[in-house]
């Protein structure tokens, strides 16, 4: 099977994927930038009783700009954002940190493990689902979002998915509502009509649905890792 990852090179997907003949092409579709933002006001996380992160690239903020977590409940979306977040919370005391596949099942775990008087700082980036900050609004939880890193489309994108033959991919794995945003229309005149459709997650499966019309056949990968992308491969 030859696929398409529409990700950085990863060693971990390579490796899982490649041991079980999947012929991987690999193609990142992002490029984001951390901003350099001032703590003062409403911005200064000594001024919330948690933070929420939903990528490793809000991660890197925490760790970048050096923020004092003592005594902070932490809310982390996904398995690898959580082993970064813990790793640097281990140099401070009585921290608190939750994690969960996705952002609905995190807003569940908010709402039951923690107090509703809570407030919460919001890491996000430019393109963050609503999902956390609906679901916290409707049940009365304070939450002030903060942008903390932007996310465009690759300008080299499109010349360097025009050296591959499209059409010849028997599959596409899609990791983000962004990329599908930024590569939908250019990628939907040139997938083979056989070429099935991999979505990190249902937010992402909603935003392929929504571009590709329902045209492709669309999967979705329950789990964000390496193991649970091999999974949807080796059912097709």
């Amino acid at each position: 099977m030859k696929c398409l990852l529409l990700h950085d090179p990863d060693p971990r997907y390579d490796n899982v994927l490649s041991d079980n003949n999947i012929q991987i092409t690999n193609l990142p579709v992002l490029q984001t930038t951390v901003l350099n933002l001032d703590h003062s006001s409403d911005n200064s996380p000594a001024k919330h009783d948690g933070i929420i992160i939903s990528s490793k690239h809000g991660a890197k903020f925490l760790i970048k700009n050096k923020i004092d977590i003592s005594g902070k409940s932490l809310a982390i979306v996904g398995p690898a954002t959580a082993k970064i977040v813990r790793k640097y919370a281990d140099q401070f005391d009585d921290v608190t940190l939750v994690w969960e596949d996705n952002a609905s099942l995190l807003s569940q775990t908010i709402l039951s493990s923690f107090p509703r008087s809570h407030s919460w700082i919001f890491y996000c980036g430019n393109k963050a689902l609503d999902i956390l900050p609906r679901t916290l609004s409707e049940h009365g939880v304070r939450l002030k979002q903060l942008v903390v890193y932007t996310v465009d489309k690759r300008p080299e994108f499109d010349k360097d998915l025009s050296l591959f033959d499209v059409g010849a991919f028997e599959a596409v794995v899609f990791f983000s509502p962004s990329g599908v945003d930024y590569t939908g229309e250019f990628l939907r005149d040139k997938l083979s009509d056989r070429c099935v459709l991999v979505a990190f997650g249902k937010s992402t499966a909603a935003a392929l649905s929504q571009c590709f019309s329902n045209v492709f056949v669309i999967r979705i990968c329950e789990h964000p890792t390496p193991s649970g992308v091999l999974d949807v491969l080796m059912s097709l």
